[in-house]
């Protein structure tokens, strides 16, 4: 039954400059926006944080609490980064002041942001992918699904992937948002020649279509560490797109899993049988929903 007013003065009291693994979990309380303030004007006070783990999803948080908040996580030692906050009503100005925050966090190497389900539009989602942009980056999870984040978020997204030559592990879902080829395309293109092992993307109910898939094919050639992809796409995906993934799948050595959650694609049945009979090989399993 917590309420803002007792998360408040929680929150007020971790201000430990000792600190260095956070993990706070408020989700499903009614905490609020003075939670979030206060949590963020503490966090400053912590120069030592090298792990955090903050779950305030479906509270009563808004941009305001939300933007104070990511403005307190420009933690210098960060390594470790864990911020979920879906199904709130956060939007740009807390995606703009968490983008910059992670511009000062030269050591993170593994982030999970999840800020779907909120009112975050492209211009916060820009903001955002810009400041990922982490050279030592190994694992990355972004959850912008059912947002009004679009292609200069995506194109953003793609260019902050170059940078990160380390990257292992990525899960980037854009489902049911308002990106197009345009930014798909982009997206995907930064992916190009990274150290990826696992791949999870997802684009249902988008208009990224064929142009986005052949793309996407185009960078998998040069992923050659990659043993794990799952893609999950719905609306203008057709066989020619299909065809070009799986050309690309089809000779990495160490892959072993391949799932697609193809539904509602233009993609034929027919199509999907010979396509995925071109894959089969020992070692490789393949499943598709379609």
């Amino acid at each position: 039954q917590l309420t803002d007013h007792g998360g408040q003065a929680l929150t007020e009291g971790l201000k430990c400059p000792e600190l260095r693994d956070l993990e706070l979990w408020l989700q499903d309380t009614a905490v609020g926006d003075n939670t979030a303030i206060a949590l963020g004007s503490s966090l400053r006070a912590c120069d030592k944080l090298e792990k955090a783990k903050v779950l305030l999803c479906s509270s009563q948080l808004t941009d305001h609490g939300g933007q104070a908040l990511t403005a307190g996580l420009n933690c210098p030692e960060l390594r470790d980064l864990e911020l979920v906050l879906h199904d709130t009503a956060v939007g740009d100005n807390t995606a703009i002041a968490l983008g910059s925050s992670l511009r000062a966090c030269d050591n993170l190497k593994r982030a999970l942001l999840t800020l779907y389900s909120t009112q975050l539009t492209d211009h916060g989602g820009q903001a955002l992918a810009e400041g990922l942009k982490c050279p030592e980056l190994q694992f990355l999870e972004l959850h912008l699904q059912d947002t009004a984040v679009g292609d200069n978020t995506a194109v953003a997204l793609g260019s902050s992937l170059r940078a990160c030559d380390k990257l292992e592990k990525a899960k980037l879902l854009l489902c049911r948002t308002k990106l197009t080829d345009i930014g798909g395309k982009a997206l995907v293109n930064g992916l190009n020649g990274t150290k990826l092992v696992d791949l999870q993307l997802g684009f249902q109910q988008t208009q990224a279509s064929n142009g986005t898939a052949i793309s996407l094919s185009q960078a998998l050639c040069r992923c050659l560490q990659l043993q794990s992809i799952v893609l999950i796409w719905a609306g203008s995906l057709g066989d020619a797109g299909l065809e070009a993934i799986c050309a690309a799948l089809a000779p990495l050595p160490k892959l072993v899993t391949i799932k697609m959650h193809l539904l509602r694609t233009k993609v034929t049945l027919r199509g999907l049988q010979d396509l995925l009979r071109n894959l089969e090989r020992p070692g490789l399993d393949v499943i598709a929903y379609a």
